[in-house]
């Protein structure tokens, strides 16, 4: 691949600067959860640019989808190289994996989960691993669906479907990450991988799963070492918090885990791992141009479609407003 020099972004740097006024901002949340209707709430969806109004209240999802691929089919055509960017897809390629495989190993039809927002499309991922030919997916998805066609007839365990392609899945990110030389980029996937292993760390303690069960989900490549996670295993976790001052995750974690005692839910936790990820894509908005205004872009329509879905989740299940309001995310604008 021919380098790259930030240079080379500064028309699409433009472009993504022009767009982010659309952008749903704190207040625009807002007004959607204050809405009397989930309609009303579209409506603010609408106003942004979202689809349009022929979308029944009801299928949503569909309307999240469409806006998903629209922002990728958007960084493609302006960005000066496309490779960098399908990173960014790899979630939801080894996704459909997990169910293409389960699917076949179970016998269950399982299309439903299937979603068509990847970096290569449904049909080639099903025929791949139906024709066991692995050619037009990336050497990690190969090597992946090679180790669980070699393990899962040991075990008969799906659990481990999941684990092998959550493990190669993360790893080819990182990699892809380095390849940019951005430690802007490198750093968001770094703390991807570290906010899932502190969700996976909490949740197997609260299962009472011992720490070797925890060695075999950890992804390596954060900057939180296996090491600190095994020798605090057994610790309170305000202990273990003390762990995590050098990383910036300290505070996140007492409050995450004090709000998890007290509620038996996890979703304070996770929201604060996701603002602080997203507290990190905001530095995007200081970089006068490079890749990195268009990864920030990327990854902030992540974040907020999935502020939409929680509120529009929560209207049509009857969801007060003060929950709703809980459980948001920071906004990029």
């Amino acid at each position: 691949m021919a380098k790259i020099k930030d240079t080379d972004y500064l028309f699409s740097t433009a472009r993504v600067r022009s767009v982010e006024k659309n952008m749903l901002t704190r207040e625009r949340a807002e007004k959607m959860i204050d809405a009397k209707t989930t309609e009303d709430a579209l409506r603010v969806l609408y106003d942004i640019n979202y689809g349009n109004e022929a979308i029944d209240a009801d299928n949503y999802e569909a309307l999240l989808t469409d806006e998903h691929k629209k922002t990728y089919d958007f960084i493609t055509s302006i960005a000066p190289e496309l490779d960098y960017f399908n990173m960014f897809l790899y979630p939801y390629d080894y996704h459909n994996l997990k169910v293409i495989m389960k699917s076949e190993y179970l016998g269950i039809d399982a299309d439903d989960a299937l979603v068509d927002t990847g970096s290569i499309e449904l049909k080639i991922l099903k025929y791949s691993v139906k024709e066991r030919d692995f050619s037009a997916l990336t050497d990690n998805m190969e090597h992946a669906l090679k180790e669980i066609i070699e393990t899962f007839p040991k075990t008969n365990d799906p659990q481990i479907i999941d684990i092998i392609l959550d493990k190669y899945c993360y790893e080819e990110m990182l990699s892809s990450a380095e390849e940019t030389k951005s430690d802007f980029i490198i750093d968001y996937v770094k703390m991807l991988i570290d906010s899932i292993n502190l969700k996976t760390y909490v949740r197997l303690r609260k299962m009472k799963k011992s720490w070797d069960f925890f060695t075999k989900v950890f992804m390596h490549g954060g900057k939180i070492s296996e090491q600190i996670f095994i020798k605090s295993y057994d610790e309170p976790f305000e202990k273990f918090a003390e762990q995590l001052s050098a990383y910036g995750f300290k505070e996140i974690f007492l409050e995450g885990t004090e709000s998890l005692e007290e509620t038996g839910m996890f979703t304070t936790l996770e929201k604060l791992l996701d603002n602080k990820i997203i507290q990190h894509i905001k530095n995007a908005k200081y970089i006068p141009f490079g890749i990195e205004p268009l990864a920030g872009y990327l990854i902030a329509k992540d974040n907020e479609i999935k502020i939409a879905r929680i509120i529009l989740a929560g209207k049509l299940a009857g969801i007060s407003p003060e929950l709703i309001r809980e459980r948001l995310r920071e906004t990029y604008v």
